[in-house]
């Protein structure tokens, strides 16, 4: 009986730390958006418009690579991950000082909402 009380406990916190590490994904994807991707007047708008602060646009960069090592909600790890190191890469650029259209450009393109949850954005009821 020992054996199966401890094996249950033991099984019981692969579950719930699988489910806290779920949960705090879903706390930082949300936050990114939220405060940083979504809306007309969203320090991202501001970046691509170039009208951040230097002190937005290094906020912004911090906020984005809170992403870094955070699972894809559903669908490929992989892709997932190629887009979130694109969106981190696109924009440190920006947060290093490259304000040419390009890299403005390459930005807005790895901000592309629809892109995103197309893939790993989990479907509504």
């Amino acid at each position: 009986m020992k054996i199966t009380a401890a094996f249950a406990v033991a099984v019981s916190l692969v579950f719930s730390a699988g489910s806290l590490r779920a949960d705090e994904n879903h706390e930082i994807i949300e936050k990114v958006m939220k405060e940083g991707l979504k809306g007309d007047d969203c320090p991202l708008a501001k970046v691509l418009d170039g009208k951040a602060t230097e002190e937005e646009t290094k906020d912004l960069n911090e906020l984005i690579k809170t992403m870094e090592g955070t699972k894809a909600p559903v669908g490929d790890q992989d892709a997932y991950d190629e887009k979130v190191a694109e969106l981190i890469a696109a924009m440190d650029a920006i947060a290093g000082g490259d304000t040419s259209t390009p890299a403005l450009d390459r930005l807005d393109e790895a901000s592309n909402c629809k892109a995103c949850h197309k893939d790993h954005k989990p479907k509504k009821d």
